[in-house]
């Protein structure tokens, strides 16, 4: 509830009576984003992350897969998603991504160097400032085993390869 205090031309309360919220409290919604639209579903756990990577210097953009905790290798970066999120499928397409990005230098430990969210509708907005390497969100998927390769992870490396060899 919040109080309105009501003045006379003096500057004299006269009137102190309360107003109802014109929108339900915090602690009226949901917690659950799928119970607010009445969905009684299970979250998806998504548990892989798909992520772009660019080498500003050749040009090459590599394409980054992997299970949530483990260490993906790009370049001199190493890349360690910790969380992935993607939006339901009645809303705005998006995706997003808890990454933490490492450095690795001759004779230096790794160096931190992004420690936060990625957005796939909005890169520029938490990006990755480095003066060789992007790196890009993509997606978010469920996989019954994240660790097994599949078909659609190794298809750009073995085309770039098969072009190579020609």
């Amino acid at each position: 509830m919040v109080a309105a205090l009501a003045a006379d031309g003096s500057g004299a309360v006269t009137e102190l009576k309360a107003i109802p919220p014109s929108t339900p409290s915090e602690a009226a919604l949901p917690t659950n984003p799928s119970a607010a639209s009445g969905q009684d579903e299970k979250a998806v756990e998504y548990n892989k992350i798909v992520l772009q990577g660019l080498n500003k210097v050749t040009g090459h953009i590599s394409r980054l897969e992997g299970p949530l905790g483990t260490v993906m290798r790009f370049g001199t970066l190493e890349v360690i998603a910790q969380r992935c999120w993607k939006a339901p499928p009645e809303d705005s397409p998006e995706n997003a991504g808890l990454l933490e990005i490492r450095e690795l230098k001759p004779g230096e430990g790794p160096a931190r160097i992004f420690l936060g969210w990625m957005f796939s509708s909005s890169p520029g907005l938490s990006g990755l400032e480095h003066p060789v390497y992007d790196i890009t969100m993509l997606s978010c998927e469920a996989v019954k085993d994240p660790e097994k390769p599949d078909t659609v992870n190794n298809t750009a490396d073995s085309a770039a390869k098969k072009h190579i060899k020609k």
